[in-house]
Order: C-alpha cells, then sequence, then structure tokens
C-alpha cells in the first residue's frame, strides 16, 4: 500500500526565492509557444511572474480566457497559495485544467493531488502537467470526491473543455439553466459520463499524504466533499481549507457551521477582498439572507491568517494587484 507517493516518486522540493506576490510584475503577453513529439502536439503559452514561468496549453478558447484571467479571477486564491511555506501539499478538490494546481506547484514548489472528473478537463490538467514537466510534483486523478465511495455517473453542463458545473451522482439543478444567450441546458437532458467517486477520508486511509492545504471548488456540491473528509479536517497537519461556499445552497451554508464546530474560523477581512470591490460585512450577511451569490471561504486556525488577512485587506485596492504576501518561515 502506498504511504508516501511523493517519496516513491523520489520527488525533492525546490528552493523558491522570492515569497512575494506582485502581479504588475508578470509577464501579461502570454508568449506563445509549440512542441511536438512522436505522440503529442501541444500549443501552450508562457506566463512569468517573480523569475518563475508557468506554461498552460492554449487547446481552446476557454482555456485562452483562464490563462488571461489567471491573475484577476480570484486574487485572494493566489494570495493564499503564495502563503504556503515551500513543499507544502495541497489537494485542488475540483481542479478542472489546473490552473491554480499548476500555479502552487511552480509558484510555491507546492507538491499537488489534484482531482477532476470531467474528461476533457482532465486530459487538459494533464497536459499542463506534462508542459510544465511536473510529472514527479504534481499528481492528477480523474476522481469526484463526495461522500460516498461509489461507481455512478458524472451528469454534465455540457460537452466542452474548461466547462465546470457538472454533478456528481445526482442532480442538483432545480431548472433549467442558461449559461450565456447561446448556451441553455435542460436540467433533464444533462449528458452523463461515466465516473467513480471517492472520499477524502477514504484515499487518506489509502496511502494518499494528508494535506496541509485544500481547496474545494465543486460548483454545489461542496457539502458533500467535506462531509466525506470529517476524519481530514481532524488531522494538526492541515493548515487551511479554501471552500467555495454558495449562498442560495442551504447545504453549503451549514459548512460554515460544521467547520466553525470543529475548531476552525474564517476571517471577515478576506471574505471583504474581491476583485472589483472591497464588501462590507453587512453586505455580504444581506447576500446570505437574500441567498444571492457565494464566496469563496478560507478556514484556519493559527493566527498568522488573522493577521495576514487584515493586512492584505488594509492595502488592498480592488482592480490593482495585492502587493505582498509573506509566508510563515520555512
Amino acid at each position: 500500500m502506498l504511504k508516501n507517493l511523493f517519496s516513491l516518486l523520489g520527488y525533492e522540493p525546490k528552493r523558491l526565492e522570492n515569497a512575494s506576490v506582485a502581479p504588475s510584475n508578470v509577464s501579461q503577453e502570454n508568449t506563445r509557444h509549440h512542441v511536438k513529439t512522436k505522440w503529442i502536439d501541444l500549443d501552450y503559452a508562457e506566463i512569468t511572474h517573480i523569475g518563475k514561468t508557468m506554461r498552460y496549453v492554449t487547446t481552446g478558447s476557454s482555456s485562452a480566457k483562464r490563462i488571461r484571467s489567471l491573475f484577476t479571477k480570484e486574487p485572494i486564491t493566489l494570495a493564499w497559495i503564495d502563503s504556503f511555506k515551500r513543499g507544502q501539499t495541497l489537494y485542488d478538490i475540483g481542479a478542472n485544467v489546473g490552473m491554480y494546481t499548476i500555479y502552487a506547484a511552480v509558484m510555491r514548489d507546492a507538491k499537488v493531488i489534484s482531482f477532476e472528473p470531467e474528461s476533457l478537463n482532465y486530459a487538459e490538467l494533464n497536459k499542463n502537467i506534462y508542459v510544465n514537466d511536473l510529472h514527479n510534483q504534481v499528481l492528477a486523478y480523474g476522481l469526484a470526491l463526495s461522500d460516498i465511495d461509489k461507481a455512478d455517473r458524472l451528469l454534465l453542463s455540457d460537452f466542452g473543455l474548461g466547462i465546470a458545473y457538472h454533478d456528481f451522482e445526482e442532480n442538483s439543478w432545480a431548472e433549467d439553466k442558461e449559461f450565456a444567450p447561446d448556451w441553455k441546458v435542460s436540467k433533464d437532458n444533462r449528458r452523463p459520463q461515466g465516473c467513480i467517486g471517492r472520499r477524502v477520508d477514504s484515499l487518506v486511509a489509502d496511502g494518499i499524504p494528508i494535506p496541509d492545504h485544500i481547496k474545494i471548488d465543486v460548483d454545489g456540491l461542496e457539502h458533500r466533499v467535506v462531509a466525506g473528509m470529517m476524519a481530514t479536517l481532524r488531522e494538526p497537519q492541515l493548515k487551511t481549507i479554501l471552500i467555495e461556499i454558495n449562498f442560495d445552497n442551504p447545504k453549503n451554508l451549514e459548512i460554515i457551521n460544521i467547520m466553525q464546530d470543529l475548531g476552525w474560523r474564517f476571517s471577515w477581512d478576506q471574505l471583504r477582498v474581491n476583485r472589483k470591490v472591497k464588501f462590507t460585512v453587512e453586505q455580504i450577511e444581506a447576500y446570505q439572507r437574500r441567498r444571492i451569490g457565494g464566496l469563496n471561504y478560507i478556514f484556519y486556525k493559527d493566527d498568522y491568517y488573522d493577521r495576514l488577512f487584515s493586512d492584505i485587506f488594509k492595502a488592498y485596492s480592488p482592480g490593482h494587484p495585492i502587493i505582498k504576501v509573506t509566508p510563515p518561515s520555512d
């Protein structure tokens, strides 16, 4: 049985010289490159940030859009990743094509275990691992993480690269969806893919390394992922968990109480940092009452994160990069 996948692979963390976060130093031209071997033929873009180069394949328009928005879509998520100590382990649950997987691996030398059940996204995720030469640092699993160990179906929002909003083992949609004027999907006519579901606790019992950090973004079924990791949430090694919580989903909202009952806490300063505005606490509470929108909650126990998010909030100006994040001592 595997007790430590990365030690078996011979992975040794490299040193990262600069722990600052300064997206103004990013090369935004998205330099285009190409790799062709006997077996593959891939176009990819390079983004250089603080002396580190990340590569993302550009298979379709959705991939290109994700590349363009990497530093603007979720500024607090990047700041959170930049707070990791070098070489720590991240579970990226709902990794899609791996934007944050690659960022964490390259920028913080993180050992990343990524989970993405949808076939096209999983293939693209592995292409991104390939062009960054991260096979000994990143492991990707084509699994849906949930509260059950079961072979079932993944109901797609649509069959396309980079698309999200898929459901494992249930249809969470209460009505038909109109994602765009030219993109409408009937809740009763969703394409299925075969899919294996696993609980985080089951994977840890199988020997997958216990994480230092977890990111959960599965578009509405986060509560089921949390329910399947109750033992892991009690592990002292686990330091932070980022969970996307949808306010229109009562089961998602209950995650906040579950986490607090387990001794985790969150920062209002962290929640107030948005790419477009700095929310007030009253605005966030109103969104919750009215069941509008949602936010990424970062749960933690260490006082370091109280100070971190307070400093970020004070310095942050919407539309501008988060200036600096200093991780705990490595």
